[in-house]
């Protein structure tokens, strides 16, 4: 067996190392945009994400180390759009979603992975996979609140908008 082939159902070391890279992209993103935005309320929940996928970084370091395996370096191309997010060059809502379809994406991947993997490996991509929906929850609420608001990431006075509402014109 080579180190790329692994038994039916069992985590390749690719999968793995994709697996890995996108964590890793996700939490600079996430932490990035948690230092950028003056809205407290998605700052907040941007530093949430980036604390759960430096976990998940953890658990799937774990999992390589496990299987003996190396981390494998994974360039995710269409992931480039991680870049005009960082520079600002999307509006808010091209962003959140952005994101929202990056985490549906991958929350399929990993439940897809899940229905054939061994039992060490489920458990894993159920987490992952659940970590991805509980993001996708959270940004669709931002992307309705920048509906109504187009500069929602912008507002510092966030929780009077959401307590008190947009002050009449």
């Amino acid at each position: 067996m080579t180190a790329v082939d692994a038994p039916a159902g069992q985590l390749s070391e690719q999968q793995l190392g994709s697996l890995y890279q996108y964590t890793v992209e996700a939490y600079k993103t996430f932490e990035k945009l948690a230092e950028r935005l003056p809205n407290p309320l998605s700052a907040n929940m941007f530093k949430a994400f980036a604390i759960e996928e430096r976990a998940s970084r953890d658990l799937l370091d774990m999992k390589i180390a496990s299987a003996g395996g190396s981390r494998l370096r994974v360039t995710l191309g269409a992931d480039l759009q991680f870049e005009d997010i960082l520079e600002g060059d999307l509006s808010f809502r091209e962003t959140t979603e952005f994101l929202i379809a990056r985490e549906r994406t991958m929350q399929k991947k990993l439940m897809d992975l899940s229905r054939t993997a061994v039992p060490g490996d489920r458990n894993l991509l159920v987490y992952l996979a659940a970590s991805k929906r509980s993001h996708m929850v959270e940004l669709e609420r931002e992307l309705e609140l920048i509906k109504t608001d187009p500069d929602w990431y912008r507002r510092e006075d966030a929780e009077s908008r959401i307590a008190h509402g947009h002050p009449e014109a």
